[in-house]
Parts: structure tokens; sequence; C-alpha cells
């Protein structure tokens, strides 16, 4: 490709020299077949090599000549092309806003960018525009638009476009049923995931990958592995998404034999070499409760991401070594220079607040707030929960009032906090607010809530988290049964309190 400067001069291909006052910021070419199909030349080339920089030189070169252009809209979604690939998405959509009537080609590039880099909601109003358009999606449309779809969790407006897929004819298109079957499945709906796939008359690895990542998505350790075996059968040979697809729910049901099974054919597989398969082993190792071999695999990785330091420091972190969880977050930091992820903060949070160590605790508030996490929810809950287990609830539940976004989580880790902290009315108080809030109060809440009751002998309190735990179900679990039964003999109930427990096969 050209490398261009601004007060360049330009060599045309097809010129044997550079045409007098031909300029980057002054120039015309000779008639408009060389200007577009120049232009055409130079944006494929930044294109392939992704050279960002060259690209928006020549996109200033077209907005200051577009008299010469014959076909702009060409030239415009070449433009938008290049912007996508160079994951420059916003650019992109402005781009591709100018385009009088934009092919689906183009639709299906802007759409497909959101569902990679999101915005995802984004992807899916422009799916929508689209359609209002008049502009008919193809093939390839769908399987962009459903993972967008995905992402959300949002299987209503999946179900949706399954249903135009459906009055196309596209619905058991390979590609299209495959990204029926991961949306399904990655949002929940497993037996409808198993139905397409079931009526799928041709099943190739990616399908397979599919469902088998949809159910160990959901921890259905035997289906998974009964899938796996299925596939092999059918034979289609695993590959390293396989792998990464499978390794979550075999940690999950510590079936250490089979992880090292697997991790015995990604080694003659040569997967393991891969930061993802090497970085899904480990954390295998580590749901196993064996760091010694997930410590092993990641001393030996060449290459490690930010994904992979946090699945380490998040193993230790679980089997409870919180002092080699810290230490190799300051390896990360400050040796290696690495940005945590908010999964690391909030790991690392769980580890200060296991050691009451507050100046560690505080440090990394201040690092948050520096860098914007302070607005992820699930860390924002791992510092609440720390400065309760420090004893700083004034900085926990001014914390909780500076988040932007809340959930369920932030309330009970506060009450919770509030009752280990000898502030029982203060639970009942912020419970009042989590209400107020429009927030369900769910399992934790009530664990968190109980014990405030019992604190308090406040009987019509527990008596009334008695009966919301029993309409939701909440009573099949033996912990909630010891708490309402701790809550009815501390508050002087002790016939409730053993016809309860008597009532209560599973303690």
């Amino acid at each position: 490709m050209f490398l261009l400067k601004v007060g360049d001069k330009l060599k045309i291909p097809g010129f044997k020299k550079v045409i007098p006052g031909l300029c980057c910021n002054r120039f015309q070419l000779r008639d408009e077949f060389e200007s577009n199909h120049w232009y055409m030349a130079q944006l494929e080339s930044c294109i392939q090599s992704k050279s960002l920089s060259q690209g928006k030189i020549i996109h200033q070169h077209i907005i200051k000549n577009n008299s010469n252009i014959k076909d702009f809209s060409i030239i415009l979604d070449k433009l938008t092309h290049l912007y996508v690939k160079c994951n420059e998405v916003q650019l992109a959509r402005q781009v591709f806003e100018k385009i009088p009537n934009p092919s689906v080609v183009c639709w299906n590039m802007m759409i497909r960018a959101y569902a990679w880099n999101g915005p995802f909601q984004q992807g899916i109003d422009l799916y929508y525009k689209m359609l209002q358009l008049g502009v008919t999606p193809n093939k390839f449309t769908f399987p962009f638009i459903l993972k967008a779809c995905s992402a959300l969790q949002d299987i209503q407006v999946g179900q949706e476009i399954h249903k135009h897929a459906e009055q196309l004819g596209l619905e058991m298109d390979v590609y299209v049923c495959t990204a029926l079957v991961d949306m399904y499945a990655k949002c929940g709906d497993l037996f409808q995931a198993q139905t397409l796939f079931n009526c799928m008359s041709s099943r190739d690895i990616v399908a397979w990958n599919a469902i088998i990542a949809g159910f160990s998505l959901h921890t259905l350790h035997n289906e998974t592995m009964e899938l796996l075996v299925q596939m092999q059968q059918a034979g289609i040979v695993p590959n390293s998404s396989t792998i990464v697809a499978v390794l979550p729910t075999v940690g999950q049901a510590n079936a250490l034999s089979q992880g090292k099974a697997i991790h015995g054919y990604s080694l003659r597989k040569m997967f393991s070499d891969s930061v993802v398969v090497g970085t899904g082993l480990l954390d295998m190792y580590a749901k196993c409760h064996h760091l010694s071999y997930a410590r092993k695999i990641f001393d030996r990785m060449k290459q490690k991401n930010e994904i992979c330091w946090s699945a380490m420091i998040g193993g230790y972190v679980a089997c409870d070594f919180m002092t080699n969880a810290l230490a190799l977050f300051d390896e990360m930091v400050h040796v290696y220079e690495l940005n945590p992820t908010p999964v690391t903060l909030a790991s690392i949070l769980r580890a200060c607040a296991k050691l009451t160590d507050l100046n560690k605790g505080q440090s990394l508030h201040c690092y948050m707030i520096k860098s914007g996490m302070d607005l992820d929810t699930t860390v924002g809950n791992s510092l609440i929960s720390m400065y309760a287990k420090c004893g700083m609830m004034e900085d926990a539940v001014g914390f909780l009032e500076e988040m932007t976004s809340k959930d369920t989580v932030s309330y009970s880790g506060i009450m919770s906090g509030c009752v280990q902290n000898g502030h029982a009315e203060k639970a009942l108080l912020i419970f009042r607010q989590m209400q107020l809030s429009g927030f369900e109060p769910d399992l934790a809440t009530m664990m968190a809530l109980l014990p405030a009751c019992s604190h308090l002998a406040a009987l019509q309190h527990g008596a009334c988290c008695h009966g919301y735990s029993v309409i939701r179900g909440f009573t099949s679990e033996s912990s909630i049964c010891n708490a309402i039964i701790d809550m009815y003999s501390k508050c002087g109930k002790i016939q409730k309190s053993y016809s309860m427990q008597t009532s209560v096969p599973t303690l």
C-alpha cells in the first residue's frame, strides 16, 4: 500500500510519474473511474493491513474530493469495512449512516461489529431498523444478531428473531440453527436448544460445541460428558473449543480423573499451548483443589493474559490461600505491569476481606476510582464485603449509597455486615431501603435478615421472613431452615422452633 502523510505527493497506479500539483491536501484525478479505482485499491490495502492511520488520511481525501467520485456509496461501504476491521465501531457507524442504500452485506457488517464488540443493544436496534427500511436479512444476518441476544441474555428478542428466520425458511440452515442452539442454551432454555439440535440434519463441530457449551455453562456435568461421548460416536473429533467448553463443568463437579484425561488429550493434540486452553486447565485444577497442578500449568505457559492471571488468583482465593493470591496479584501489577480485570479485583478484595487487610483494600479502592472500576457492580459488592469484614461499616454504607448500579447482592452484603458488627437495627433499615428500591429479596437476603431478627428478638419481622421463605421455596435449603429455627428460639418461641425442627426431614 502507499504510505501517505499530509503534504506527500501521490503516485497513482498506471502513471509513470507524479502528476503536477498532485498532493495530499489538493489533488485531482484524471477521471471519475480512476478516482474510484484508486480509492478502492487504497482502502482495500488498508483493510488487509489494518492500517487505521493511513485509512483516516484517505478518508480525509474522500471528504475533500467527493465531487470527483462517481459511485460514492461503494467508497463509503469500503470505509465502513475498514473501520469495522480496525474495531472502530463508532467511526464505522458514522460512515455507515451516510450510505444512501446500504446492501444487506453492509448491514450484516455493522450488526456483526456490535455483536462482537458491543454495545450489544445497538446491534439489535440496528437489526430492527434494517427491517423497517425493507432490507431482508440473509443467513449471515441471523448468527450475528443472535450472538447479541446471547450476550444480553435476551431470550424474548431471540425468540422473535427465531420466528423471522422461520418465515424466511432459514431456521434449518446449519449456521442459523447453530446460532439458535447457542442463544437458547446461553439464555437457559436447554430444552429448546436440545430440540433444535436434534432436528438438525447436519451437525458440524461448531453445532456440537454450542450444545456442549450450553449444558456445561449450566453445570450439568453428566449431560455435558454424555454429549461429548455422542459427539465422538458421530465421528466428530473434539477441538480446542470443545475442551474449553467442557473444562468448567469438570472443575465444578470436582471430576479430577476426567480433568486429567482431558489434559492428556490436550497435550497430545498440542492444544495446551493455547492460552485459552491453558487457562481452562489451570482453572479446572484449581476448582478440584489441586493448586500445585494449576500453578505448574500457569508457570509453564509461554503467554499469559489478564484472564489467565485472574484464574490463578481466583483459584488461590477459592482454596483459601489468600497470602499467595495477594503475592501473585502484586507480581501481576508491579512486575508485569498488567491491568487487573474487574474479576481479578473482586477476587483480591475477597482475599483482603478474609485477611482483614484494610490497608490493601483501601489501596485497591483508590485504584478502582482512578480506573473507573468502582462502577462495576461485582467489584463494588466485593468492596462492601471487604469494608464490612474489616469493621468499617460507615465506609461500607457510604459506598453503597454512592453505587450507581446496585443489586440484591449489594444489599445482602451490607445487611450481613451490619449484623456481624452489632448493627442489627441498621440491617432492618437497609432491608427497607432495598424494598423501596424495587429489589426482590432472594435466599442470600433472607440469610442476612434472619440473624438480624434473632439479635433483636424481632418476632414479627422473623415470622414474615419465614412466610416469605416458604412462598419462594427457600425452605428446601437446610441453611435457611437452621436460620429460621434459630430465630424462633432466640425470640422465645421454643415450641415453634422445636416443631419446625421436627418437620424438616433433612435436619
